[in-house]
C-alpha cells in the first residue's frame, strides 16, 4: 500500500530580522508570516491535493506552524523538519558561495552549523518513522526549502540554481517559492516510486453583477452588494469577469475585496450607461498591461455603438503573469440585439483577442455572449477553444428557465481545467443577480 508525503515550503514570511538578546537560530524560529503569506497559504489550502489528508506535521518554526494552521486546525510538531541551521549569529558572516557549497558538498558546513547530510539524516530518519505509523496514508509536512532540497538529493539529483531530476526527469527548475510543494509516493519498503511538483491552481469566475436602475436611484444597491462581496470571499476565485458593474458598485468592491487588483474603464461616460466589464484578479498575479476596447469599427472609442446595437459594448483585455505563466484574460458583454448584430460583434471581440495575444500566454475569456450554444455562431467560437461547459444542458440566467447558458468561460486548450461549476445555489432568490456566477478551476 503507498504512501503519500507532501513536503510543502512554509509561505511568505516577514523580514528575518536578529533581535537583541537572541540568536540568530532563534531569530529565526520566531519569524512570522506576513499578511501576504497568509493569503497565499489559504490559497494553496484549496488545491485538491491537499484536499484529503490524514496528518498535518510542521517544523517547529513559527511560519512553518502558522503555514500548517491554515491548512487545518489540527497538526503535530516535529522539529526534525526545522531549517538547515547556519552555524553563524549573523548573515553577513556567512562566505559568499555557502549556499553553493553546501549544495556540491554534502559535508561541508562552518561553526555549529549543519550540512546537507546531517540535515538529509535527521529528516529522512524522522520521515520513514511516521510512514512506518501511518502506512497507506496522506500526510502534509510543512519544512523549509533548503531542508527540502537536502532532503529531496537522497533520491534526485539536484543541481544548485538549477533542474531537480528524480530517475532522469525533470520535476522543478529550483525556483522555491512560497508554498512551493512536492508530491512524494512510497511503496511498502519505504522506496520512493515517484515525486512531482504540486502543480497550481487557479479559480477562474465570470458573473453578471446585474444593473438596475431603481437601485441607482432609491440607494438599494449597497445591500446587494455587500451580499456579492460575500459569495466572492466565500469561493475566493483567483480571476473574475464581471459584466453590468456600475461605478458605485466598483467603488464599493474596491473598498471591501482588499485582495484584488479591479481593471477597466467603463463603457461611456452618460449616466445609466457607463458600466464595466472590469477584470479583478487577485494580488499575487503581476498585471503587465490592460485595456478596454469598444468593440466597434473604433475599437479604441469608448461609447461608440452601431445602430444595431441596445447599448455601446465594450471588452477588457488584461495581461497578468504568475508563477512565470502568463495569461491574458479578455472579458466581455455581447449585446442582446439581433442575431447578425452578435455575430458581427462577436467577430470584433476575437479580432481584438487574436491581434493581442501573444504566443507565451494562455488566453481566459469569461462574458456573458447573450448567446447559448444553440447559436451556431458562438457554438464554433466554442470549438475553438476548451470550453468547461460545453455539454451543460441548464440555463445561467434562472428568469428564463428553458434558455440554455448564456454565460462562458473559454480557455486556451493547452490548459487543463480539473472542475467547473455553476451556482445556482448563490443568487439569493434572484436579489444578488438575475444571473448565476460560473467558475472553473485550471491547472498551471
Amino acid at each position: 500500500m503507498n504512501t503519500t508525503i507532501y513536503l510543502i515550503r512554509h509561505s511568505k514570511a516577514k523580514k528575518i530580522k536578529k533581535r537583541m538578546r537572541l540568536s540568530l537560530l532563534d531569530s529565526n524560529k520566531k519569524t512570522h508570516l506576513s499578511r501576504e503569506g497568509k493569503r497565499i497559504a489559504i490559497d494553496t489550502s484549496r488545491n485538491k491535493n491537499f484536499k484529503n489528508i490524514d496528518l498535518f506535521i510542521s517544523s517547529d518554526y513559527n511560519r512553518a506552524m502558522e503555514t500548517a494552521h491554515l491548512f487545518s486546525d489540527e497538526y503535530e510538531v516535529n522539529s526534525s523538519f526545522g531549517e538547515r541551521i547556519h552555524g553563524v549569529d549573523d548573515f553577513s558572516l556567512l562566505p559568499n558561495n555557502f549556499e553553493e557549497k553546501q549544495v556540491k558538498d554534502e559535508n561541508y558546513k562552518i561553526g555549529n552549523g549543519e550540512s546537507q547530510k546531517e540535515v538529509r539524516e535527521r529528516m529522512y530518519n524522522a520521515l520513514v518513522e511516521i510512514i512506518n505509523k501511518n502506512r497507506g496514508k496522506n500526510i502534509a509536512i510543512f519544512s523549509h526549502a533548503t531542508a527540502i532540497t537536502f532532503l529531496l538529493s537522497k533520491w534526485c539529483k539536484i543541481n544548485y540554481c538549477g533542474d531537480y531530476k528524480f530517475k532522469n526527469k525533470v520535476f522543478f527548475d529550483g525556483i522555491f517559492k512560497p508554498c512551493t510543494s512536492f508530491k512524494l509516493t512510497f511503496n511498502d519498503d519505504n522506496e520512493l516510486i515517484d515525486v512531482e511538483l504540486v502543480k497550481s491552481q487557479v479559480k477562474v469566475m465570470s458573473f453578471n453583477l446585474r444593473h438596475i436602475i431603481r437601485e441607482e436611484i432609491f440607494g438599494i444597491w449597497k445591500k446587494r452588494y455587500s451580499k456579492i462581496v460575500n459569495f466572492i470571499k466565500q469561493e475566493s476565485p483567483d480571476v473574475i469577469g464581471v459584466q453590468e458593474l456600475t461605478g458605485r458598485g466598483k467603488r464599493y468592491l474596491k473598498r471591501n475585496l482588499k485582495d484584488y487588483k479591479i481593471v477597466g474603464k467603463k463603457r461611456h461616460s452618460i449616466i445609466f450607461t457607463n458600466e464595466y466589464n472590469c477584470v479583478l484578479v487577485k494580488k499575487d498575479f503581476k498585471i503587465i498591461f490592460h485595456k478596454t476596447y469598444s468593440l466597434s469599427d473604433k475599437i479604441n472609442r469608448l461609447g461608440r455603438k452601431a445602430k444595431e446595437d441596445n447599448f455601446p459594448r465594450i471588452c477588457t483585455l488584461v495581461h497578468v503573469e504568475k508563477e512565470n505563466k502568463k495569461f491574458l484574460i479578455a472579458n466581455t458583454h455581447i449585446d442582446n440585439s439581433s442575431v447578425a448584430n452578435k455575430k458581427r460583434l462577436l467577430n470584433i471581440f476575437d479580432n481584438i483577442v487574436n491581434t493581442h495575444k501573444k504566443d507565451e500566454e494562455y488566453l481566459i475569456i469569461t462574458g456573458d455572449f447573450n448567446m447559448t450554444l444553440d447559436n451556431n455562431n458562438l457554438l464554433k467560437y466554442s470549438k475553438k477553444y476548451l470550453d468547461p461547459f460545453k455539454d451543460y444542458t441548464g440555463t445561467t440566467f434562472p428568469q428564463m428557465p428553458d434558455l440554455k447558458a448564456l454565460d462562458h468561460i473559454f480557455l486556451d486548450e493547452r490548459l487543463v481545467y480539473l472542475h467547473e461549476i455553476v451556482h445556482s445555489d448563490s443568487n439569493d432568490d434572484g436579489f444578488m443577480s438575475d444571473h448565476y456566477p460560473i467558475s472553473c478551476i485550471i491547472e498551471i
